[in-house]
């Protein structure tokens, strides 16, 4: 017979209570059934253009790098992409060599890229960059800080999201769920050419 213990039962409770919150605080995915996704938060997905009449401005984004650098967000001049992406997020890892491999087509043609790498420790992310070969920076934001200064654009629980940022400083185009290397180049067409 086990004798009763107060201190397991807060335990187990403190248990159950950390995995519901990893359960709500999921990336977002597809929401297909496919077992890939399964334990995150589903919310609508999907590429939107932006009139540019209807554009609004991007936030000022800054901080440190994954490698230790300051950086402060310049949209002027350059479109800008910004991804933000964790490494413990499955559809950023499906999205990971599109963006790489668009980042490589792209920038020598007036196109910059800024991850965000949110709710990550440093190591994990830093790994993550290697494997998937990302030569562009990301900013750290452990605490979800850059992600709220985008929150009039994309949802806070929108992991993976991107925004395309046209050369005057103007939200073009935004992602919520993961993009594809077709997606993001018709994407970027579409900005260059407005």
């Amino acid at each position: 017979m086990v004798a009763w213990n107060p201190g397991r039962r807060a335990g187990v409770l403190a248990l159950t209570l950390t995995a519901v919150a990893a359960l709500v605080a999921g990336c977002s995915g597809s929401g297909s059934s496919d077992g890939g996704n399964i334990g995150y938060v589903s919310v609508s997905t999907g590429i939107t253009q932006i009139n540019a009449a209807d554009r609004q401005s991007a936030p000022a984004l800054s901080g440190t790098t994954l490698q230790g650098a300051s950086y402060a967000t310049s949209y002027t001049g350059h479109v800008t992409v910004i991804n933000v992406w964790g490494s413990w997020c499955t559809p950023c890892r499906e999205e990971a060599a599109d963006l790489a491999e668009t980042y490589q087509k792209f920038k020598g043609k007036g196109v910059e890229f800024l991850g965000i790498n949110t709710r990550d420790d440093n190591a994990s992310a830093l790994t993550y960059q290697q494997y998937f070969k990302i030569d562009y920076p990301s900013l750290q934001d452990p605490d979800e800080a850059l992600v709220l200064d985008l929150k009039q654009i994309i949802p806070a629980t929108s992991v993976p999201a991107t925004v395309i940022v046209d050369a005057s400083g103007k939200v073009a185009v935004r992602c919520l769920g993961a993009i594809t290397e077709p997606e993001l180049i018709k994407e970027l067409d579409y900005v260059l050419g407005s």
